[in-house]
């Protein structure tokens, strides 16, 4: 008996969840539970701070019925991206509303000090908002790096010299659980909530990342490799020097850093190439070409949507994502009868968004 009031509970909360707001009747209808049992369970739902009251639903006849909510705000998640002279935090509440960032102007360094100084300002951020530490489902880490399945340790870190480091390095100067993620994930988990659906994820920002999402979640492999598709190889011999200590990797053809010269923003790259300057647009069309064969690459690998994420899609438009297109058509040598490619749509922020978003998702499922 016992199990069953619980399951009611839970699944009146999950389909509130799910939906903007209901009344009673909406609930007793979706779920074939008589009004009784969903008021006793929408009053302690109420009663534990979980949902609200939240006005009254339109009707035609009678009188307007009480809509309920989740209460968004009851916990929150934050997330950080680690970046070599700073990080960005985000705050999430329960409906992936990003409720704040902020930027740390902290040098990262592979050491104790590093994490004390970020974890004060993590619990300096949560005082400046008015929020209480209590209300914080944990903190998630988005790092260029190979991870551990259980998100304690940086398996290999090269780009910022991360490897070793301990989540719990953070969590004893917090009251709340840390837990790490790759980078990449973290975009593919940020545009899976945006928009659900399964794909290879390449994000596009100073390196590449790549994430793979099958059934609606992320792709593991015991090693933490799941997700290093940024070093298939398109010239292994002639090609470009990769950080990892490789040549030809699609991450020097497809990074950010392959894009732009030393002191170049992406913000000034794309003013130029509004202004058609010459130099810039024969860059950007060798770029793209580049772009699409390693996206053919990946293409052959698996037969699955391939989303453009990361920081360069805010100035993807669709004239861009048709010079991709055209690309693929050129090189795929099998007849494709739907278009696999796609354009992320987190623009900002997605990997500090990403890493607070695992957290939530656990809090929901313990409901």
């Amino acid at each position: 008996m016992q199990s069953i009031q619980h399951s009611n509970y839970s699944n009146i909360y999950h389909l509130l969840y799910k939906n903007e707001k209901l009344s009673k009747q909406d609930i007793a209808d979706s779920l074939d539970l008589s009004l009784p049992t969903v008021s006793s369970n929408l009053q302690k739902l109420l009663d534990r701070g979980l949902i609200i009251k939240n006005g009254q639903l339109k009707s035609t006849i009678g009188r307007r019925a009480t809509a309920y909510s989740i209460e968004p705000n009851v916990s929150l998640s934050l997330g950080v991206e680690i970046f070599r002279n700073y990080s960005t935090v985000t705050i999430l509440n329960l409906r992936h509303e990003v409720l704040a960032v902020h930027t740390v102007n902290l040098p990262f360094s592979n050491d104790l000090h590093y994490s004390q100084s970020l974890s004060q300002q993590l619990l300096i951020l949560i005082q400046n908002k008015g929020y209480k530490s209590e209300q914080f489902i944990g903190v998630g880490i988005g790092i260029q790096g190979l991870i551990s399945n259980d998100g304690t340790t940086i398996l290999y870190g090269k780009i910022l010299d991360s490897t070793g480091m301990k989540a719990s390095n953070f969590s004893q100067f917090l009251p709340f659980p840390v837990t790490f993620f790759h980078d990449a994930d973290c975009v593919a988990v940020a545009e899976n909530a945006y928009h659900a659906m399964d794909g290879i994820f390449m994000s596009i920002g100073e390196h590449l990342g790549t994430a793979i999402i099958i059934n609606g979640s992320i792709l593991k492999s015991p090693s933490g490799r799941d997700g290093t598709m940024e070093h298939i190889t398109l010239d292994s011999v002639n090609g470009r020097v990769c950080y990892c200590g490789r040549k030809g990797c699609i991450e020097t053809y497809c990074s950010l850093s392959s894009l732009l010269k030393p002191n170049e923003t992406l913000s000034s790259f794309f003013t130029e190439l509004q202004h058609s300057k010459t130099e810039i647009v024969d860059r950007f069309h060798k770029y793209l070409k580049l772009l699409a064969e390693s996206i053919y690459n990946l293409h052959m690998f698996v037969d699955i949507p391939i989303v453009i994420a990361g920081q360069l899609t805010k100035y993807m438009n669709v004239e861009t994502m048709n010079v991709i297109k055209k690309y693929l058509k050129d090189y795929s040598v099998f007849p494709e009868d739907e278009e696999y490619l796609r354009l992320g749509h987190v623009v900002d922020h997605a990997v500090a968004i990403g890493a607070a978003i695992p957290g939530i998702e656990a809090r929901i499922e313990e409901i």
